[in-house]
């Protein structure tokens, strides 16, 4: 029967190399990953200096646009604007949870084992931390500044919300709806009859002072929700540990008082919606089968080694399906 150390070697993703499943040395790797993936938010932070990721240049010239058009939500502009700079919800994020990695690491000494959660969060981050792949989770906010402007500027990587909504049969949330559910922007909250629904935070609630719409419930969201990049790709990847828990925690609070109530609960991940761009899709998918490729190499290899002497830790998921 495998030791718990090499399952969690076939188990995980490899880029940052082995890991031995003795003490020694495992916390002095994982601060070697640590200090790697700093770089690389440093890189990501200086690509958005420089304008040199493409949804972020279009992000402030959508704004500019939507700004001028309609000076009236010029506020609201500017917020999402925001999200093409180190100063956005996204980056900030990632850099949130490289420090709560460093705060959750086990103890010295601790076996290769504590750290199963540590290297989970670790390959999310990697593949978040990737210029490719936090260009395209800027969709979002890009295509919310592209719904304001009423079919003046395009939607980019995705079809037009008229579009996806027919395809999806999805409810009609109303403009910034690619931001509902995700954390970044916003939480569930749960009243003492274990209704849930939509809370903005901060200067995103704009959305709501100045959009208008509905009051969105949980269970009306989860069941008609519409494309969005973060959902239907960047979960995994764009999503702490915390967030997670509770993201899980509001969906089976909603199930079972959909059952307490004999009516049938449709969970948001149950199927995958459609909307996204053809180019976007084909790199989506090419990128999942290369990951697949690259997990199937790594179990090889562990299985290869020495019986329960590696363990992996860091790496690259690829984007997959929020599930």
């Amino acid at each position: 029967m495998p030791s718990r150390c090499a399952s969690l070697a076939a188990g995980l993703v490899l880029a940052f190399g082995l890991i031995g499943c003795g003490d020694g040395g495992v916390r002095a790797q994982v601060d070697g990953v640590l200090n790697r993936l700093d770089q690389s938010l440093a890189r990501l932070g200086s690509a958005l200096d420089g304008d040199d990721l493409r949804n972020a240049k279009l992000i402030k010239r959508y704004a500019a646009d939507v700004s001028a058009a309609k000076p009236e939500i010029e506020d609201l502009a500017a917020v999402l604007a925001r999200e093409a700079t180190r100063e956005g919800t996204l980056f900030q994020g990632l850099e949130t949870r490289l420090q709560d990695v460093r705060k959750a690491l086990p103890e010295a000494g601790a076996p290769a084992a504590a750290y199963a959660d540590v290297a989970e969060e670790l390959n999310s981050l990697s593949a978040a931390l990737a210029i490719d792949e936090f260009n395209d989770a800027l969709a979002d906010p890009l295509n919310v500044l592209a719904d304001l402007s009423d079919g003046m500027l395009p939607r980019v990587d995705a079809a037009p919300a008229s579009a996806t909504r027919r395809a999806n049969a999805a409810a009609n949330f109303g403009p910034g709806s690619q931001l509902v559910g995700n954390p970044g922007y916003g939480r569930w909250q749960t009243d003492s009859g274990g209704n849930s629904f939509w809370v903005w935070y901060g200067q995103f609630a704009l959305i709501r002072d100045l959009l208008g719409g509905p009051r969105i419930g949980y269970g009306a969201w989860a069941g008609g929700r519409d494309y969005s990049y973060y959902h239907d790709y960047g979960r995994r990847n764009y999503t702490s540990p915390s967030a997670r828990r509770s993201q899980s925690q509001v969906e089976s609070t909603a199930r079972r008082k959909f059952a307490s109530e004999g009516r049938t609960f449709r969970s948001p991940y149950a199927r995958s919606r459609q909307g996204a761009s053809t180019s976007l899709a084909r790199r989506k998918f090419a990128s999942r089968a290369s990951g697949t490729r690259s997990a199937a190499a790594s179990r090889t290899r562990a299985a290869s080694s020495r019986p329960a002497s590696f363990r992996g830790f860091g790496g690259s998921r690829g984007p997959r399906r929020g599930k």
